[in-house]
C-alpha cells in the first residue's frame, strides 16, 4: 500500500513537471509569436507645473496601437503605429499588464529586457519606479513582487531559486548602476544583488 502511494506520488510528480515544461514552452513561443522586440508608448497626463495650456499636440487612438502628433509646420496631423499604445488616463496597473509576461519569461530562463527611453520629464522614472506602496507602483516593484510570488509557490516543490538584479540608468551618454555603492574615494562598487 505505502509502495503505491509512493510510485502514484511519483508519476504525479513527474506529470506536473511535464506540464511545467509544457507551459513554459507555450508561453515563450506565444512571446515570439507576439514579437520578441516591442515598442510601447505611454503618454503622460499634463502636470501642474506644465503651464495652462492643456491643448495635447499627442492624440492616442481609441485602438490602443495608433497615435497622431500634431505638425505645427503644415497643420497635419503625422499617423504613427506602435505595439501598444498607452494614453495619458492608463495606470500603472494597464502598462504592468502588458509587460509581466516579460517577467515570467525571464523567471522560465529567458533574457529579457526593459528599458524605457524619453526626454527629460516624459514620466520614464514614474513608469518603471513609481511611487508607494498601492495603485501607483511602477513596473520595477510589480515585477519584483511576481518574482518573489513565483519564487515561494515553486519552493514548495522543492524549487531553489538564485536572484540576480541590476538596475542600470543611462543619462547624458553616462551608464549608472543605480545599485552601486560609493567607496570612500567616491568610486563606485557593482554589487548587483542576490
Amino acid at each position: 500500500r505505502v509502495e503505491e502511494r509512493d510510485r502514484k506520488i511519483i508519476e504525479l510528480e513527474a506529470q506536473l513537471l511535464k506540464g511545467e515544461q509544457l507551459r513554459r514552452q507555450m508561453h515563450n513561443r506565444i512571446q515570439e509569436l507576439r514579437g520578441n522586440i516591442r515598442v510601447f508608448v505611454r503618454t503622460r497626463p499634463f502636470l501642474p507645473g506644465d503651464g495652462n495650456n492643456h491643448d495635447s499636440s499627442i492624440e492616442a487612438s481609441p485602438d490602443g496601437e495608433s497615435l497622431s502628433i500634431a505638425d505645427t509646420r503644415s497643420k497635419n496631423r503625422l499617423q504613427f503605429k506602435f505595439d501598444q499604445v498607452f494614453p495619458p488616463s492608463a495606470g500603472q496597473d494597464a502598462v504592468f499588464d502588458e509587460v509581466c509576461d516579460f517577467v515570467q519569461s525571464a523567471l522560465d530562463g529567458y533574457h529579457v529586457c526593459l528599458f524605457s527611453y524619453g526626454q527629460t520629464g516624459s514620466g520614464k522614472t514614474h513608469t518603471m519606479q513609481g511611487s508607494g506602496n498601492g495603485a501607483m507602483r511602477g513596473i520595477i516593484p510589480r515585477a519584483v513582487e511576481q518574482i518573489l510570488a513565483q519564487a515561494k509557490s515553486l519552493k514548495s516543490q522543492n524549487w531553489t531559486f538564485q536572484l540576480r538584479a541590476s538596475f542600470l540608468e543611462i543619462y547624458n551618454e553616462d551608464l549608472k548602476d543605480l545599485l552601486a555603492t560609493l567607496n570612500k574615494g567616491g568610486s563606485s562598487n557593482s554589487k548587483g544583488r542576490t
